[in-house]
């Protein structure tokens, strides 16, 4: 029996052997039923989807509905960002603070809510290919949503809200 052999690839976890290649979401569960025939047919499945969901951005920072659900899926929100983003997405307009989501993660700063944004963010660019343009935590939190200077609130996308309530996070 050949030895199982693991790959990252776009935020999916691809297990394969000589027999086959299966595509795993982040908490070991499978992400498609289907066993394909080999470690570049699981590669081709991934990148045609991510192909179909890029079709229908309103912006190229911005995932899709179906984009986000499948990021959310596949990568598996942290506790803490589950809460950040269950509580951003029913805020009045999507509209919370750094410190604001700081509370809600249960952190005395608004400094680890923008780290832990930003890094959820960077996932959500890297497995959706959205295009953000700095290597920074402000930047990848753009995956995330809009910063409004005038009154230091980050807009979550509606896309985001959309599927974290889809997803039923809390």
């Amino acid at each position: 029996m050949t030895a199982r052999q693991f790959e990252d690839y776009h935020g999916y976890t691809i297990v394969h052997n000589k027999s086959g290649a299966r595509l795993l979401t982040g908490d070991g569960s499978l992400a498609n039923p289907e066993t394909f025939k080999s470690l570049d047919g699981a590669k081709q499945w991934i990148d045609d989807r991510l192909k179909d969901l890029k079709g229908d951005r309103r912006a190229a920072h911005i995932g899709t509905v179906d984009g986000y659900v499948d990021a959310l899926t596949t990568q598996g929100p942290s506790k803490h960002e589950g809460k950040m983003l269950a509580a951003h997405a029913v805020a009045p307009d999507r509209r919370m603070t750094p410190q604001q989501l700081a509370d809600v993660a249960g952190w005395k700063r608004y400094s680890s809510a923008n780290t832990h944004y930003g890094k959820l963010g960077k996932r959500f660019a890297e497995q959706l290919n959205l295009e953000i343009s700095e290597d920074n935590n402000h930047a990848w939190t753009r995956t995330i949503g809009e910063y409004d200077d005038a009154t230091s609130e980050w807009i979550m996308h509606e896309e985001l809200a959309q599927a974290v309530e889809q997803l039923k996070i809390r």
